[in-house]
């Protein structure tokens, strides 16, 4: 696929679907590109952006990059206990007892349930270092993974003044008194947050990650056989925004990511039937944290459906 080219001719869209979000109460960034012709459409797809759980598309290419050239066994199975799991997220995440899992499956749940995890045992398997150089060969120059999630999460929790992120979801949960419920959603410490703020977290922009897209659909992220098994995991992705209302016939390949109460996210490529396919990054941030969240998911999809809607015009 050529390098997108955003045009101004999507400029009146693009103010539309800006316009929308605000109207949910958020801002946004957005990236679409046509990854037949290349034509893009951008709201502000430049500007830094809290990547949350999109960045497992990220862990998953380079887990099965290092899997196809020999690098690592994905059959190899560890034994996961509690007192190794990452809050946040099912699978895994969620088990009372141990569990013997293959890095394969591990590698399933991440991208499906978001399993944080399973997340973080394949951070550990593949290491940051090599993460942030797949993203520099796909030309995501803006995209910084900096820390694994049991880090980033423990890191909210003290920024949010309490020891760890286990205390600080015991006080989200209403379990440690009023006062500890009222300083766990305050926003001005929300938003103080080092996870919340695009330049100490993991980050990117809507462009880059629709330049990953068009690189795993391309097959030049990685061997053809590791795009391939990315492409067939996010397929199967249990939770949509931006896939809400497809049109008839149409697939979609993609991965949300969320922070409590402040960042709603998602990257896909979504497939019609005539087999145009559209990759697009959205990101969110509520203007005020915990509420109007069913507007802003509405509001993705909404948005995810006018972009296509130009792109496809302009062939």
């Amino acid at each position: 696929m050529m390098e997108a080219t955003d045009s101004t001719a999507f400029d009146a869209e693009a103010r539309a679907i800006a316009a929308g979000f605000e109207a949910a109460g958020c801002a946004v960034s957005l990236h679409a590109v046509d990854l037949q012709t290349g034509y893009a459409l951008g709201v502000e797809p430049d500007a830094p952006v809290v990547l949350a759980s999109v960045f497992k598309v990220l862990v998953a290419l380079e887990f099965w990059a290092q899997a196809e050239a020999g690098g690592l066994d994905p059959a190899r199975r560890l034994l996961i206990g509690p007192g190794r799991h990452t809050a946040g997220g099912a699978g895994v995440t969620a088990f009372e007892d141990p569990v013997e899992i293959s890095l394969r499956d591990l590698c399933g749940l991440m991208l499906t349930l978001s399993d944080n995890t399973a997340t973080d045992h394949l951070v550990a398997a593949v290491g940051l270092d090599r993460i942030n150089a797949r993203a520099g060969h796909c030309g995501c120059r803006a995209t910084v993974i900096e820390a694994d999630l049991k880090t980033t999460w423990d890191g909210i929790g003290r920024d949010m003044g309490f020891a760890d992120y286990a205390t600080y979801a015991a006080a989200q949960a209403g379990g440690l008194g009023e006062d500890a419920l009222r300083a766990s959603t305050d926003a001005a410490r929300i938003d103080a947050c080092a996870a919340y703020d695009a330049r100490r977290t993991n980050r990117s922009t809507a462009r880059d990650m629709t330049r990953l897209l068009a690189a795993i659909w391309a097959d030049t992220a990685a061997s053809p056989e590791a795009c391939a098994k990315v492409r067939a995991t996010m397929a199967r992705q249990f939770a949509t925004r931006i896939g809400r209302g497809l049109p008839s016939g149409a697939s979609l390949a993609a991965k949300t990511g969320s922070l409590t109460g402040r960042v709603s996210n998602e990257i896909g490529v979504i497939t019609l039937a005539d087999g145009r396919a559209f990759a697009l990054a959205v990101f969110t941030r509520a203007h005020r944290p915990f509420e109007r969240a069913a507007e802003i998911e509405a509001a993705m999809a909404t948005a995810a459906a006018a972009a296509i809607a130009a792109l496809r015009r302009a062939r």
